[in-house]
């Protein structure tokens, strides 16, 4: 049975059902016969929230959340929704929403009902639960017939459809009109903390609906302040001063993550040849971005982009994956964390987006950063947004 506010669901039809093809497709490959698609409420660690959303449109708030995908298209799938009772029917496709509760009860219940008892299940969204549920899950299903499914969401959500991107785009010329309300309102004696208030200020008046980690407001040459940005965000703006500001907004549940530097005052030589070096690290890494490349080998472009005398800058990681979730896969530079497969060097595919962020630091104290997103393409990547690469003078 379909859901009767199916059409109100914010997933498009099409949409919808593509993403079901796709991952039916898969689970068929591994001879799964259903997948417990597991998530969290929204983190800052990637595929915490999304696994759930990008199949059901349900999104975790208050706790966690499960949905039990058949392969076989007659067997109704099932949302075990998170603890609070506000739920509205125009979230989901899915008919059969249960309130939360014994999710391993509901699992097992759901397998003996449709005779899949003795079927081969797989699981995603694993690094949601916690270890005792994971091994509680394990032991009922059966240890041989329980497998690790997470690579199954996480590819599909790698590869971005039309919409996808579309939807990352709006975050984007949100985003932009975050950096010009920055521009406009930043001067002497300016906290950083006001800063960050007007930034989202704006782009929640243009649409944002969230911002989907901490907005970075970073002035003056102090490394220790540079270092807990987050937490020290009281420092008013002085002349002379650079800046960072790296943060995304939300449109339609997908993200954007972008930075740019600015100056209170002229932009000095020194502050004008890190943002070309970045620059040029920055395309050397799109130019690299193409199909049946390795992330590594996008790392190692911008690096071989670097001057000798900036060559020091040590980056062991250049970006990661955006998408329903602002750091997902693949993750640009990060193999060197070996003991999680989500951190792997994995070949990129058209139409995966990625983020891209050099990050120089000047000799004379400040860094320059340029972060955008990319598209995946025979021909490089290609930009999300229009914001201008340079150094905003205020």
């Amino acid at each position: 049975m379909e859901h009767p506010a199916t059409d109100t669901v914010g997933i498009p039809r099409q949409e919808r059902e593509r993403r079901l093809v796709d991952v039916r497709r898969r689970m068929a490959d591994r001879a799964l016969e259903a997948l417990v698609v597991y998530s969290s409420p929204g983190s800052l660690r990637y595929g915490q929230r999304g696994h759930v959303l990008y199949l059901s449109g349900y999104e975790p708030y208050f706790g966690d959340c499960m949905m039990i995908l058949p392969l076989d298209e007659r067997i109704e799938a099932v949302l075990v929704k998170d603890a609070p009772d506000y739920f509205p029917l125009t979230c989901t496709w899915i008919a059969d929403v249960r309130p939360a509760g014994d999710s391993v009860k509901v699992v097992r219940e759901f397998l003996a009902e449709h005779r899949l008892d003795r079927s081969r299940i797989g699981v995603a969204g694993e690094y949601s639960m916690s270890p005792a549920l994971f091994a509680r899950l394990r032991d009922e299903v059966g240890p041989t017939r329980l497998e690790p499914a997470s690579d199954i969401l996480e590819h599909e959500r790698s590869i971005k459809s039309d919409f996808e991107i579309g939807c990352m785009r709006g975050a984007a010329a949100i985003a932009g009109k975050g950096f010009e309300a920055a521009a406009g309102f930043m001067r002497a004696g300016v906290t950083e903390a006001a800063v960050k208030g007007e930034v989202e200020r704006v782009c929640r008046a243009h649409g944002a609906q969230a911002f989907p980690h901490y907005t970075m407001v970073v002035s003056g040459v102090d490394e220790e302040h540079a270092s807990c940005w987050w937490q020290s965000d009281q420092r008013m703006l002085a002349a002379g001063d650079p800046l960072v500001i790296d943060f995304g907004t939300m449109y339609r549940g997908y993200c954007c993550d972008l930075a740019r530097p600015f100056v209170m005052g002229r932009a000095s030589a020194s502050q004008k040849d890190g943002l070309q070096v970045t620059l040029d690290a920055h395309h050397a890494a799109a130019d690299a971005a193409r199909p049946g490349v390795r992330a590594s080998a996008v790392l190692a472009a911008a690096v071989e982009a670097l001057p000798a005398q900036w060559a020091d800058q040590g980056w062991w990681g250049l970006g990661h994956g955006v998408g329903l979730e602002v750091h997902e896969w693949p993750f640009i530079g990060c193999q060197h964390i070996v003991d999680h497969d989500a951190y792997s060097d994995r070949v990129l595919e058209e139409d995966m987006v990625i983020s891209l962020e050099p990050t120089v630091a000047l000799p004379d104290g400040g860094e320059i950063q340029i972060e955008d997103q990319f598209v995946v393409t025979a021909k490089g990547g290609v930009r999300l947004n229009d914001v201008p690469h340079q150094i905003f003078e205020i």
